[in-house]
């Protein structure tokens, strides 16, 4: 399992698109902090701690299921798509190789949040740990939905067009939710993240409840997965 795990990892950090949307989130995130610095005499301090995350946490919450599916749309479905799942499910269980794929893109998002917090740790020497856990269970929500996804779906085309129209549709029923007053933008709103964390740390849990029954789910179908 952690052999696939690091592999996961090091495949994602060799990509030139993953090395460009972790230079794109850390200079957004740079640039918003250093606009925070020039407006410190106009904000309160809380108000001045909490900005310095903001570019980050916008990217995040906007963007980060795009980047999510645009970077890792075919993490199951690859290897079912080129045959060396049947070389994987000789050497582990089914269940290992779900684990391996989702802790190694994990990992690589985990790694992507601490190296941008650290940039904005370094020019304004504040790390914000509340915004730091909402873009990780943030990032966490999209990753296992997106393992799920490249279960359900054999082909790694299909997901890429699925992954790219549901990161972009995501953010904006999320947006629709916590503005709409109709009662079925509240029911939809349980299903996805923003409401959560619009509610505060006490219901950041409820994320990562629905991330463990994304992967118990994919675990699940990739075990009755014929190859």
């Amino acid at each position: 399992m952690w052999a696939i795990c690091i592999h996961e990892f090091i495949r994602l950090f060799r990509s030139v698109k993953s090395l460009i949307t972790i230079a794109f989130i850390a200079g957004v995130s740079y640039w918003v902090s250093d606009l925070v610095n020039q407006a410190a005499g106009f904000i309160s301090q809380h108000e001045l701690t909490e900005g310095h995350a903001l570019g980050v946490f916008a990217l995040v919450m906007l963007f980060g299921p795009l980047f999510v599916f645009g970077l890792s749309h075919d993490m199951i479905n690859r290897e079912v798509s080129s045959r060396t799942v049947r070389f994987l499910v000789t050497r582990t269980s089914r269940f290992r190789i779900v684990l391996g794929k989702c802790f190694g893109v994990l990992l690589f998002w985990l790694c992507c949040m601490l190296v941008t917090f650290g940039t904005v740790l370094a020019s304004v020497h504040t790390f914000d740990v509340k915004t730091f856990l909402e873009c990780m269970s943030m990032l966490v929500y999209s990753v296992s939905l997106c393992l799920l996804l490249s279960v359900l779906i054999a082909r790694p085309s299909y997901t890429m067009f699925g992954g790219i129209i549901l990161g972009l549709f995501l953010p904006i029923l999320g947006i629709w939710t916590l503005a709409s007053s109709q009662p079925a933008a509240k029911w939809i709103g349980y299903l996805l993240p923003y409401a959560y964390l619009e509610k505060g740390e006490a219901y950041i849990g409820v994320i990562w409840l629905y991330a463990l029954l994304f992967l118990a789910a994919s675990a699940l179908l990739f075990q009755r997965r014929d190859f």
